[in-house]
């Protein structure tokens, strides 16, 4: 199985186009550093909280001349540097707010490159040909479908720390060093920057487990690469799309919440208990788990009894 799961490694960084995703998910980590560093407001005294207090005394200079219907908003404004200085809460860029703003956003992108990979994985086979050449050797479908599975896990894993590390290296380079303690807004929440980027991320690994499941039934059900790569990609833009009017009609219509696509996306447990009404993570999780238990029956059955004639 070790020989197999490595031969199927070597195929899959063997290809440029590996390479090229790789490439591309740290030119957009810079590209993000820079247009980051270009919007966000910039600290002018020596300390964030002396900052945070010149902007509040200016702020307060404005309301005294401002038309009437210009003062409430810039209260508003007040009220949340001022709840900046009572929280600890640092509003100017650091290395953790880009982590958990920027970084965090280009995890969509980790997504459709593994769905692209995964997708065309067994599909390529068949489109170019090589399928026979794998199942002629003395070793079992499923093994060579587990092996391809895993080696797809490993390339995920792959992309996922490749935007882990040159996201942080980037962020020290453009925003300095920052303490793993320091807290940040996260929607007029206090939270420590470190702490709730590695929640965000490892709430975002049950979604990208089921996306490159389902990327990778697909790859066995269609012998046409450009069909399983086109499929595997829609269903994946598409699914934010449908969970958000899942949730919409949930209350109306109580099978919806049964439905894969609310479950996705598990990274909004992070700052809530439920989801949809009664649906807690745990009960999520149990949901995806029995759409995981279909789709891998589904694979292996359909991969086992499937004519490799070309």
């Amino acid at each position: 199985m070790i020989g197999l799961i490595q031969n199927e490694l070597i195929k899959t960084f063997e290809k440029k186009m590996s390479w090229v995703f790789a490439i591309l998910l740290i030119v957009a980590l810079i590209g993000s550093g820079l247009l980051y560093q270009k919007v966000t407001d910039k600290q002018k005294g020596d300390t964030w909280q002396e900052s945070v207090q010149m902007e509040i005394k200016d702020l307060q200079d404005q309301q005294q001349k401002a038309p009437e219907e210009e003062k409430a908003m810039l209260s508003d404004q007040i009220a949340q540097k001022q709840w900046y200085l009572k929280e600890k809460v640092n509003p100017y860029p650091t290395n953790w707010s880009f982590m958990n703003e920027l970084v965090i956003a280009l995890k969509s992108l980790v997504t459709l490159f593994v769905v692209i990979v995964c997708a065309g994985n067994i599909s390529s086979e068949f489109s170019d040909g090589t399928i026979k050449q794998l199942l002629i050797r003395p070793h079992r479908r499923w093994a060579i479908l587990v092996s391809k599975y895993i080696a797809m896990l490993i390339y995920a894993l792959f992309l996922a720390v490749v935007l882990l590390v040159f996201g942080y290296i980037i962020g020290i380079l453009f925003f300095g060093t920052g303490n793993f303690a320091d807290k940040i807004d996260a929607g007029m929440v206090a939270v420590s920057g470190g702490s709730h980027f590695f929640k965000l991320f490892a709430y975002y690994l049950p979604g990208l487990l089921m996306i490159i499941t389902i990327a990778f039934m697909l790859s066995t059900l269609f012998k046409n690469q450009a069909i399983a790569v086109g499929v595997g990609i829609f269903v994946l833009f598409s699914s934010s799309t449908i969970g958000g009017l899942i949730l919409m009609y949930a209350n109306k219509y109580a099978w919806t919440k049964m439905l894969i696509f609310p479950h996705l996306d598990q990274t909004a447990f992070v700052m809530q208990d439920k989801i949809l009404e009664n649906i807690t993570m745990p009960m999520s999780i149990g949901i995806l788990s029995v759409y995981y238990i279909i789709f891998m029956v589904i694979t292996f059955v359909f991969f086992q009894k499937r004519d490799i004639s070309i």
